[in-house]
């Protein structure tokens, strides 16, 4: 007789590869929740949980609580009740998880674990609130009944296009628009159904990660790029697009990396790297590893940084054909993010060798990262004084043809290499200048 099938439990395996966790891992997790409850664990193992996930076999009752627990997720979110026990779901239950995501991009505190006060809190601190004021007054029930059809063709059009202007445009009205459409994109998606909604949920994906990437390295709003992440993150579990989920966790790793966190950095690269693991583009993986070379860089993990380096290189040796929404990495970008690794290694002339050619490669789309490179350049070479205020000048000079919030961030933290010289008292008030050149701008 043979074995009964059950369809495959996409989201219980979704929930394990967020949290970068293996079959072996979610199983010793549901035998330290079995131990704690007093409970005989019978054979459970790891390729008991693959069955799960693949459709060989359905989780006992014993071990569905279990999971809920670790996962802190109800079991009808984990694809773990039947069909007959979907059933008895009361009509208000029903509502799509992205009612939740539209709420958080409101503010709207509905007992969902948002707290409305800190978002507003976080959109007047980046002059948003005019632009969001109306929409907290929209009902979203009422505003997407009308029963039209979503073409997420269209709506990623316009995706594509901001894509395109995120290296032409200044960074703030962008970054309003941006965030105008992701919030129109939350809404469309809950009038979406079938095909149109997975393709539409892939786009939404795209335009929140431009959101929060604007919000995070051009306009240094961390706390609102976290958001747009979330979203960007729950949005790619509607697509089933494991390439958007890595890139999204990647760059979600650079917040606590930048804060000298890496202990909350680490996680989100593991749980990016799983994803790669199902048919993911060569370049997505290269440019994953230069994201861990960072965070392990200004770690001070200087092995381990080198280590994903040279798998960035590997990853892409044959194959760089290249990914639409990843206009961001390329050849210069790989060398950018090696030179940044020799120099917190300490070896400052490979430095030099790997950034002039990030350098050499820059073209009209990556002008913003001119002033980074510029900057390390200043590192490599800072027992040469005029040289290094030299690189700093033009990293200045960059700014202010390409505004990169990143990119000025980084000038400050290479100036002490100039000291106390004259160099110095010039490049600062340089650098104060064009901080109170960006201030008096309008929205800034």
């Amino acid at each position: 007789m043979a074995e009964r099938r059950y369809p495959p439990n996409r989201r219980l395996a979704w929930e394990r590869l967020q949290r970068g966790w293996s079959y072996e891992e979610i199983t010793e997790r549901i035998r330290t929740e079995m131990s704690r409850a007093g409970e005989t664990d019978t054979g459970l193992n790891a390729n008991t949980v693959r069955r799960w996930e693949i459709g060989e076999r359905w989780p006992d009752p014993r071990y569905r609580k279990h999971l809920v627990a670790i996962l802190g997720k109800p079991a009808s979110d984990l694809g773990l009740l039947t069909t007959e026990e979907l059933a008895v779901r009361p009509d208000a239950e029903t509502l799509h998880e992205f009612r939740r995501l539209w709420d958080m991009l409101t503010g709207d505190d509905n007992g969902n674990g948002w707290d409305r006060a800190s978002v507003l809190r976080a959109l007047v601190g980046a002059s948003m609130l005019p632009l969001v004021a109306p929409l907290l007054s929209l009902d979203p029930d009422a505003a997407y009944a009308d029963g039209k059809t979503v073409d997420p063709d269209s709506y990623r059009q316009i995706v594509r296009c901001q894509r395109e202007l995120y290296w032409t445009s200044p960074a703030r009205p962008l970054y309003e628009a941006a965030y105008a459409h992701t919030q129109l994109g939350v809404g469309l998606l809950r009038a979406a159904s079938g095909h149109s909604r997975a393709n539409l949920a892939g786009a939404l994906a795209e335009s929140a990660l431009l959101t929060a990437r604007l919000a995070f390295f051009d306009l240094s709003q961390p706390a609102i790029a976290e958001r747009c992440y979330d979203v960007a993150l729950a949005a790619t579990r509607e697509a089933g697009d494991h390439a958007l989920a890595a890139a999204v966790l990647g760059h979600m790793a650079f917040i606590p990396a930048f804060g000298h966190d890496p202990a909350n950095a680490r996680p989100l690269i593991d749980a990016a790297l799983q994803h790669t693991w199902h048919g993911v583009s060569p370049v997505v993986r290269s440019w994953l590893h230069c994201v861990a070379s960072e965070v392990e860089a200004r770690a001070g993990a200087a092995a381990a940084s080198r280590r994903h380096i040279d798998l960035a290189a590997g990853a892409i040796d044959g194959d760089s054909t290249p990914v639409e929404w990843l206009d961001f990495y390329d050849d210069g970008r790989l060398h950018s993010f090696a030179g940044y690794v020799a120099l917190a290694s300490g070896d400052h002339r490979e430095a030099a060798g790997q950034l002039d050619q990030a350098l050499a490669g820059l073209t009209g789309t990556s002008a913003k990262q001119r002033s980074v490179v510029l900057a390390d350049l200043a590192t490599a070479h800072g027992t040469d004084g005029d040289r290094a205020a030299d690189y700093l000048n033009q990293a200045v000079d960059a700014l202010q043809d390409d505004w990169y919030g990143t990119g000025l961030d980084r000038v400050r933290a290479v100036r002490p290499v100039l000291g106390d010289s004259r160099h110095g008292v010039q490049l600062d008030e340089r650098v104060a200048a064009l901080s109170a050149g960006r201030a008096a701008l309008p929205g800034s």
